[in-house]
């Protein structure tokens, strides 16, 4: 997952939180006419002011969303016949892989729990707030927000919340955390690395 999360750091350094229609077909290496395919069906969320120039504005985040499930699901990116028949307006859907987490066998749970202990290896047994929003990328208003409602466990410590590793992988295989709407694309990539290990 390495290499693949430098990538799409260098891609969230490179480019503002919004990107236009040209930004997204070269970030993404695809046609013009497939990034108007993806945008007019609402594959990748974007804001259609309805304009002649620069009609479209996509988050970025969303871009990378997209390139991470391209990977594990081209099928679904592929523009039908008559694909211009789209709808414009603003479209909110997120990948989530809520389904394909909660299909997983006990096996499989069990493994992705072991695959999230991986991936935290460099990080000390009990990890900062600051810590946790680098690895997960979730920001420190959700992360006190799920300590507080004890969603995450953790010590509160001289005025700060300290979380036991363990804990914040009891978080990421719960049933709250597959139903995560908006998931970061750092906690995306995550269970998408994951998919492409089972599916090998």
């Amino acid at each position: 997952m390495t290499e693949s999360m430098k990538y799409y750091e260098a891609i969230r350094r490179e480019y503002p939180e919004t990107i236009s229609k040209d930004q997204f077909y070269r970030i993404a290496h695809i046609s013009k006419a497939t990034a108007l395919h993806l945008l007019q069906s609402g594959l990748v969320p974007c804001k259609d002011s309805g304009k002649k120039t620069r009609r479209y504005t996509i988050c970025t985040d969303d871009v990378i969303y997209y390139m991470i499930d391209r990977e594990l699901h081209p099928e679904v990116y592929r523009a039908p016949d008559l694909w211009y028949q789209g709808r414009s307006g603003h479209y909110t859907s997120r990948i989530t892989y809520r389904n394909e987490m909660l299909n997983l066998s006990d096996d499989e749970r069990a493994a992705f729990r072991k695959h999230i202990e991986h991936e935290l290896k460099t990080y000390g047994d009990l990890m900062t707030v600051v810590e946790v929003v680098e690895a997960t990328g979730y920001c420190d208003t959700s992360l006190h927000r799920w300590c507080n409602a004890k969603k995450i466990k953790a010590f509160f410590i001289s005025g700060r919340f300290l979380i036991p590793k363990i804990s914040l992988v009891d978080f990421l295989v719960s049933q709250y955390s597959f139903d995560i709407i908006r998931k970061t694309w750092k906690h995306t990539l995550l269970i998408k690395t994951f998919l492409d290990q089972i599916d090998d």
